[in-house]
């Protein structure tokens, strides 16, 4: 039953560190433009797909999939902020930004259905695995697990070490202070923007291999980042991060004992407890 946990405990450590890097972006979001980005779980699915093509159709090695993936992702971030979210931003109902990324995110899912249909698709990711005792990691988790810390600990580097994050922070705290002493709050705003969209990204294509691709993958995974970041704080940047990776145990935890669907109820409860008791977080806001 030890070895049972404990693979189950690596299984649930590698889905949340995929969580956390969506989560992160998330939270970066809503940090620094104070809107909700419905559509951050079709980046995540743009990274994924864009694996899949890259891996299965025109045969790029999976481990130089994934930056291209990301850039991907990065690159429809961009355009969906210069597009559907700048034009917005100064408008006085904050719901007009809301509405605007969750008409793209439809347009993303329906066009991504409608080329590739329903149909579940497997790609091979990093192959072989470590085994120690009866406990087996698979490479490609190993692999989620290293690039999942190393994008964290860069990020944390880039938001508290860098010219950047202080304009982040700046922006996060009071955007006119911030125009006011000559920060550009366009060009940060529109980096968080890229650089959100590129962690998802990388999330989609680390975990694709793992989870299969499909065409509603965006729509599952941001659910689960939504919890995370309410769960976590809105605008809390290791907030996002420590609940995501709690959220990848506990759902491995619950998955052993119980079926997957009263596991997710149960874990979306969380949810409406959170918001009825500490719409805050449990960690207030980190920046």
């Amino acid at each position: 039953m030890s070895d049972g946990l404990l693979q189950q405990l690596v299984n649930g450590l590698s889905a949340g560190m995929g969580y956390a890097l969506v989560a992160m972006g998330l939270t970066l979001i809503f940090g620094v433009l104070h809107v909700i980005n419905f559509a951050h779980g079709e980046l995540y699915l743009v990274g994924g797909l864009g694996t899949v093509l890259l891996v299965s159709h025109l045969g790029v090695p999976y481990m130089a999939a994934v930056p291209i993936a990301a850039i991907l992702a990065a690159t429809a971030g961009w355009l969906m902020s210069q597009i559907a979210v700048r034009p917005l931003l100064g408008r006085r109902d904050p719901s007009a930004v809301m509405l605007s990324t969750y008409a793209v995110s439809l347009l993303i899912l329906q066009t991504v259905l409608w080329a590739w249909g329903t149909a579940p698709f497997r790609i091979a990711g990093v192959e072989g695995s470590l085994e120690i005792g009866a406990l087996i990691i698979s490479h490609q988790r190993l692999t989620l697990i290293g690039v999942g810390l190393a994008m964290l600990l860069f990020i944390e580097w880039l938001l508290r070490r860098t010219r950047y994050g202080r304009e982040v922070r700046a922006v996060a705290q009071d955007a006119f202070a911030a125009h006011a002493i000559g920060i550009d709050v366009s060009r940060v705003r529109t980096m968080a923007f890229v650089l959100s969209a590129g962690m998802a990204g990388v999330a989609g294509a680390l975990l694709v291999p793992i989870t299969l691709f499909s065409p509603l993958m965006g729509q599952n995974v941001i659910i689960k980042a939504f919890v995370v970041v309410v769960l976590g704080g809105m605008g809390s940047v290791s907030g996002a991060v420590l609940l995501g990776i709690v959220l990848g145990l506990l759902e491995a935890l619950l998955g052993s004992v119980m079926t997957s669907g009263f596991a997710s109820a149960l874990i979306y409860s969380l949810l409406i407890v959170a918001l009825l008791f500490r719409p805050q977080g449990l960690l207030k806001t980190v920046r």
